[in-house]
C-alpha cells in the first residue's frame, strides 16, 4: 500500500477504534445487554444506544448514535446519527443518516441500504449490493471488496481483491494484490456460523457496466483490463513487484538483502531464546516431534479462532461497560474498557509476534536438529547449529515464488499449534523451565 493511502487508512482505523471504545461518559444514552437484542419496528430510541450482545437486530429507529459490539448485527431500520459497530458480520438494509464505522469479518450493504455520509470499514470482506448508496466517501481496508452499489464520493481501498460493478461519483484510489498474495482458500469457510461472502478475483476488476466519475489510481503487481468508457478521468497505474510474503521488491540485490535480513533477525531472536530459556525451545521441538499432526490440527483451530476470540473480548468489554454504567459507577466503566482494550491489544501483538517470529524459530530449530542428528550428531548437541541450519532452510524455501506463501502459512499453523500443546500440557512457568 502506498504511504499516503496507508496513512489514511491507518489513521481512520485508529480514530474509529478509539472513538468506538472510549465513548464519552457524559452523553445521554440507553444501554442494552442480553444474549439477543431486537429493536422492534415502530420502536423509537430517543438517545444514543449502546449494545453488547450476541445478535443485534434493528427494525425500529434510533434518534442518536448506535454503538454495538456483537457477533451478528442486522440493521433494517434507521439510525439518525452515526453507526459504530464491531462484529463478525454486519448487514445493513436500512438507513444510516450519519457516518458508518465498521470493523467486521463480513460487511454487507443490501439492496436499498443507504449511508448518507462516509462508510469506513475494516475486515475480510465488504459487499455493497446493487441499489445501495454511500452518500460521501468509502474507505476500506481488508482482504476483498465487491462494489456493486453507488458511492457518491471517492473510494479509498487497500485490499488483495477489489471489484467495481457500480457507480463511483468521485475518484478511486486503491492498492490491490494479486494471485501471489492470496491465501489458497477462504480461511473463514472453516469457521462455525461464518457469514456468507462473495468470491472476488485477486487484483482490480472493473466491470463493463461500472462508472467511475473521477480518476482511477491503482497500484498492483499486475495490470487490469479497464473497459473503455468506464473511467471519466485519468487512469494511473503503478506496477509493484512483490516477494512471496507480499513485501515490495525493486531489484535482485534488494530481494537478496531482504531475505538475508530476515534470516539475521530470526537467528538473533532464536539465539536469544536459546541463551535465556534453552529448555523452552527444546521442549517445543520435542512436542512437535511427538505430536506433529495434533500440532497441525490445533494450530488451525487457534489460527482461525483468534478473530472470534478478539470479537468476543470486545463484546465482553461492551457488556461490562453497560453493567457498570447501569450501576452508576461513573468513570469506572471507562477504566474497565481501557483495561480490557489493553488486554486485547497485548493479545493481538503477542499473537502477531508469535506468527512472524516464534513459529519460524520453532519449526526451523526442529528441522535443523532433525537433519543434524542424522548427518552430524556432534553438531546437533549444540542447539545454535540446529537453529541456524533450520532457519536458513525456512528462509530459502519461503523465498520460492508461489510455494513460499504456502510454506509460511503452514509453518505459522504448526508453530502456534505446538505452542498451544505445550501450554496446555505443561503449565510450568517459563522462568522455571530455564
Amino acid at each position: 500500500m502506498n504511504i499516503r493511502l496507508h496513512k489514511k487508512l491507518g489513521l481512520v482505523f485508529l480514530m474509529s477504534l478509539f472513538l468506538f471504545v472510549f465513548v464519552p461518559s457524559a452523553m445521554a444514552f440507553e444501554g442494552r445487554g442480553d444474549d439477543n437484542v431486537t429493536i422492534e419496528a415502530g420502536e423509537v430510541i430517543e438517545d444514543d444506544l449502546y449494545v453488547g450482545t450476541n445478535k443485534f437486530v434493528l427494525n425500529g429507529t434510533i434518534k442518536g448514535d448506535l454503538i454495538v459490539g456483537a457477533s451478528e448485527v442486522l440493521i433494517n431500520g434507521t439510525v439518525e446519527g452515526d453507526l459504530w459497530a464491531g462484529a463478525q458480520s454486519v448487514e445493513i438494509n436500512g438507513a444510516i443518516m450519519g457516518d458508518a464505522h465498521i470493523g467486521a469479518t463480513a460487511v454487507e450493504l443490501g439492496e436499498g441500504a443507504e449511508i448518507e455520509e462516509d462508510l469506513v470499514a475494516f475486515g475480510y470482506s465488504l459487499h455493497n449490493k446493487s441499489g445501495s448508496l454511500v452518500g460521501k466517501e468509502l474507505v476500506f481496508g481488508g482482504y476483498q471488496a465487491l462494489l456493486e452499489g453507488d458511492v457518491a464520493g471517492d473510494v479509498w481501498a487497500g485490499a488483495n481483491s477489489l471489484q467495481v460493478n457500480g457507480r463511483i461519483g468521485g475518484n478511486v484510489t486503491t492498492e490491490v494484490g494479486g494471485g501471489e498474495t492470496a491465501p489458497p482458500f477462504n480461511p473463514y469457510q472453516f469457521t462455525p456460523n461464518a457469514p456468507t461472502m462473495p468470491i472476488v478475483p485477486s487484483g482490480l476488476t472493473i466491470d463493463v457496466a461500472a462508472e467511475i466519475g473521477g480518476d482511477l489510481t491503482y497500484r498492483s503487481s499486475q495490470t487490469s483490463d479497464i473497459p473503455a468508457g468506464t473511467v471519466g478521468g485519468n487512469v494511473d497505474f503503478t506496477r509493484e513487484v512483490v516477494n512471496t510474503d507480499g513485501s515490495a521488491q525493486s531489484s535482485t540485490g534488494q530481494t537478496v538483502w531482504h531475505h538475508a535480513r530476515r534470516f539475521i533477525t530470526l537467528a538473533l531472536i532464536g539465539a536469544l531464546l536459546i541463551w535465556q530459556v534453552p529448555t523452552f525451545v527444546t521442549r517445543l521441538s520435542n512436542k512437535l516431534q511427538e505430536k506433529p499432526m495434533p500440532s497441525l490440527g490445533w494450530g488451525a483451530v487457534v489460527y482461525f479462532g483468534v478473530p472470534i476470540i478478539i470479537i468476543a473480548l470486545f463484546v465482553a468489554a461492551s457488556l461490562l461497560a453497560l453493567l457498570f454504567r447501569g450501576l452508576q459507577f461513573g468513570n469506572l466503566s471507562s477504566l474497565i474498557i481501557f483495561v480490557l482494550l489493553a488486554v486485547v491489544f497485548a493479545f493481538m501483538v503477542a499473537f502477531v509476534l508469535a506468527l512472524l517470529y516464534l513459529t519460524k524459530i520453532i519449526v526451523g530449530y526442529f528441522v535443523g536438529r532433525l537433519i543434524l542428528q542424522r548427518v552430524s550428531p556432534t553438531l546437533a548437541e549444540t542447539p545454535y547449529w540446529s537453529l541456524l541450519l533450520g532457519l536458513l532452510l525456512v528462509v530459502v524455501v519461503s523465498a520460492i515464488p508461489w510455494l513460499g506463501g504456502l510454506v509460511n502459512w503452514i509453518i505459522a499453523i504448526i508453530g502456534v499449534g505446538t505452542l498451544w500443546l505445550l501450554w496446555r500440557g505443561d503449565k510450568t512457568p517459563v522462568e522455571k523451565i530455564a
